[in-house]
């Protein structure tokens, strides 16, 4: 009997474990029992609404398309946006938000704050007018809030609709901004972050729309502690302590308050990009739909591009058969990453494909790209002379390395 019993015992607690399992995958929005059980060793993506209306755009969430975990750790996340005849509506409201967010990571004798992050551009699609509001949120508990006594900018903490505070500020009478659009005028959004000369954490917004970069609210996070790590993260491995994502993106949503929208018409291109410590440098893995904001749009195809130079862009226009999913990888698209060496300082690099070029100064003269993978002619210089030149194949799916000596 008791050997029965060990084996009913035993036999019980398979199925028990595979009915948890099953409820798991059944269920991917418990994404904190994916990682309980170690059944995934990052993130779970799945968490996220997968229809529209959702955010969409570029996000990179640190996780590739092949499931490969890794975190990005930088000071500087930069997009550009070019909008061309650009149309939202719902009910009579044009308005819609492009918005650059990020997560940023705090780290103070044993503590860990996050802060979610939100660079915004307000556009009215009809008059094509817009202006710029950012908005920090506390990430570093569930419902945590902010409190005036916390943080320090050009605006103010007010009370949210979920019953909790968050940072807000609008540009007023800053260049640049109220101002109308021209057709396929680009726009370009840049989140930094740096400790002060006196120690304090800070977070700047700075935007430009053809009137140079305009540092419009510069954020102290007053927080009189030895930091021992802070940066904007992207991290595949693990959640922030509310459980959200340590992700950066770009994306169309409503125009606020977890509002939707609808694109009716035209495109937009988005480029996101990081400060490598060296260069800005497209993500090399991202998907088309954001998780931490709750604005989303309906109607909206988001596909992966190439300039002509070879860098990366995602295509935006309206249409009904929507892909919420990995937009570019490289571990599955057509694209490689170009890592240049040069035991030269302040060199530029000019890389040519098909007659279309980009130059980029190195200070350091390194420097990485992720571009479409082909054919390139690739010169570098120093003080004006060309000190390399090469008809180089850029290959897909890894590192290409040009040593310049």
């Amino acid at each position: 009997m008791d050997d029965q019993k060990s084996e009913m015992l035993m036999l019980f607690g398979w199925v028990f474990a595979i009915l948890i399992i099953a409820v798991v995958m059944l269920y991917p929005y418990s994404d904190y029992q994916f990682t309980t059980l170690g059944i995934s060793s990052g993130v779970n993506l799945y968490s996220c609404k997968y229809s529209e209306p959702a955010p969409m755009g570029i996000v990179d969430y640190g996780v590739s398309s092949y499931g490969n975990v890794y975190n990005i750790s930088t000071n500087s996340i930069q997009s550009s946006v070019n909008l061309n005849n650009l149309l939202t509506n719902l009910s009579g409201d044009y308005n819609v938000s492009i918005q650059l967010n990020v997560n940023i990571m705090l780290k103070y004798e044993n503590q860990t704050r996050a802060y979610f992050a939100q660079n915004v551009i307000l556009m009215d699609t009809q008059t094509r007018q817009v202006n710029f509001i950012d908005n920090i949120w506390n990430e570093s508990a569930i419902n945590a809030s902010l409190n005036n006594k916390l943080i320090k900018g050009n605006g103010t903490v007010a009370p949210s609709i979920k019953n909790y505070t968050y940072y807000f500020y609008q540009a007023v009478n800053q260049t640049g901004d109220n101002i109308t659009l021209k057709n396929n005028q680009t726009i370009y959004l840049r989140t930094n972050t740096s400790i002060s000369k006196k120690g304090i954490p800070e977070i700047i917004f700075s935007y430009n729309d053809g009137y140079g970069w305009i540092e419009y609210d510069k954020v102290d996070l007053l927080l009189n502690k030895n930091i021992k790590n802070y940066s904007i993260l992207i991290n595949g491995f693990n959640y922030t302590p509310s459980y959200n994502f340590y992700d950066a993106g770009i994306i169309l949503g409503g125009p606020g308050d977890g509002s939707n929208t609808t694109l009716i018409g035209g495109s937009a291109e988005f480029t996101l990009s990081y400060w490598n410590g060296n260069n800005f440098q497209d993500v090399q893995d991202s998907y088309d739909f954001g998780c931490d904001t709750e604005e989303g749009i309906n109607n909206a195809v988001v596909s992966p591009s190439f300039y002509g130079n070879g860098l990366l862009y995602a295509n935006i226009s309206s249409g009904k058969n929507i892909y919420l999913g990995s937009l570019w990888s490289m571990n599955s698209s057509s694209i490689g990453m170009l890592y240049i060496n040069s035991s030269l300082d302040n060199i530029i690099i000019s890389l040519n494909r098909n007659g279309h070029a980009f130059n980029e100064s190195l200070a350091s003269g390194k420097g990485e790209f992720t571009m479409e993978a082909g054919n390139y002619i690739i010169n570098a210089y120093s003080n004006s002379n060309k000190i390399y030149s090469e008809n180089y194949t850029l290959k897909k799916e890894t590192i290409n390395t040009i040593n310049i000596k």
